[in-house]
């Protein structure tokens, strides 16, 4: 089967060999374009199938039927296109076969030289990287230059954990909007993603077990958010106000459609709060960091938020510090009685030899 069709103003081709299903975007609006590209394709993989030469591909070749064909999350897509644009930029004009331990150490001191941070750079070669190890499960490479490029000159960043106090929560909360005010409570008290907290429908409420369900999340794995007694309290006068339209999404607009981003309006709370270089992700920050104050353990807070790891959820360990001055009190306790003891036992030592001097 082979053959050429049409997305939108765009032909794609098709053609299975080799027991291989082959699909491509043909980047024409040219239906004559596209077949000629189709014929160009099936003969690159018929001289490969017989061993004669294995087709050359360059760089913005593999990125582009990499984002064309990924199964990833469309935030995720998003995110990879804008580092793809780097590289395309930098790269895009090599073969993959050209692309060696030295082009990306050129590629880094331009990134360097440009000014940007040694993060943004480690995100520019993992998205290169995935690209790589899905190019050789195409037979595009043999090999991933990015595993073999040594990245240690390029520092970690920190994990971001802002968050607010609970007075500065107080004042953000004064100073928002009606609207904002019940958005701002739940992310607080509830650790969920911006996206989660905005997604949540009626049917994703059990109110019985004061629970939300969420089954769109990051890592795509459903999970159990339990509704602490303020957040209980939200939802339900959310549910109970007299304006409150018909509408499946617990927070709406007066038509009933769900609410989009509400940036402007955080961004305005923050700045009549005076709450400076604060996101609204950090919102999930501090329901992490109030929960490890307040002596929550660390595997149930990363059940709560969805991390995968537990590793993901030790970056707030340090601030419980309570169990550490504990555990300094018990030693310190335990060296006082050892010295008592040694001491005593001296003494001990001391009247027994007196006693049997001659």
């Amino acid at each position: 089967m082979a053959g050429v069709y049409r997305r939108g103003d765009v032909w794609w081709v098709r053609f299975r060999m080799g027991g291989v299903h082959v699909r491509r975007s043909a980047k024409t609006s040219r239906k004559a374009e596209a077949q000629a590209f189709l014929a160009k394709l099936m003969e690159e993989h018929a001289q490969a199938a017989r061993g004669e030469v294995r087709p050359r591909h360059l760089l913005t070749e593999a990125i582009d039927r990499f984002l064309d064909e990924s199964a990833l999350k469309k935030g995720t897509i998003e995110g990879y296109r804008f580092n793809a644009r780097t590289l395309t930029r930098l790269l895009g004009d090599r073969h993959l076969d050209e692309i060696d331990r030295r082009s990306l150490a050129e590629f880094v001191a331009i990134r360097k030289r440009t000014g940007v941070t040694d993060a943004t750079i480690r995100r520019d070669l993992a998205v290169l990287g995935s690209v790589f190890t899905t190019a050789i499960r195409w037979g595009w490479a043999d090999t991933s230059p990015v595993t073999a490029f040594n990245k240690r000159a390029l520092k970690m960043s920190r994990p971001r954990t802002r968050f607010l106090t609970r007075e500065e929560f107080d004042r953000l909360h004064e100073a928002a909007s009606d609207d904002l005010k019940p958005i701002l409570v739940l992310a607080v008290e509830t650790g969920m993603r911006k996206a989660e907290l905005l997604g949540l429908t009626l049917g994703s409420l059990d109110l019985r077990r004061r629970e939300a369900h969420l089954e769109d999340t990051k890592s795509s794995t459903p999970r159990r958010v339990p509704l602490s007694p303020r957040a209980f309290e939200t939802v339900r006068e959310l549910l109970e106000r007299r304006s409150r339209p018909r509408s499946t999404f617990l927070f709406c607009k007066p038509d009933g459609s769900r609410i989009g981003n509400p940036k402007k309006a955080f961004e305005g709370a923050c700045r009549r709060a005076g709450v400076d270089d604060f996101h609204f992700h950090d919102l999930r920050h501090t329901f992490a960091s109030w929960w490890v104050q307040d002596g929550g353990d660390l595997y149930r807070l990363s059940r709560i938020l969805g991390h995968t790891t537990l590793q993901m959820s030790s970056r707030y360990a340090h601030l419980r510090t309570n169990d550490l001055h504990e555990e300094i009190e018990r030693v310190a306790q335990k060296r006082t009685q050892e010295r008592i003891n040694r001491r005593t036992e001296g003494a001990d030592r001391q009247r027994v030899e007196e006693r049997t001097r001659p």
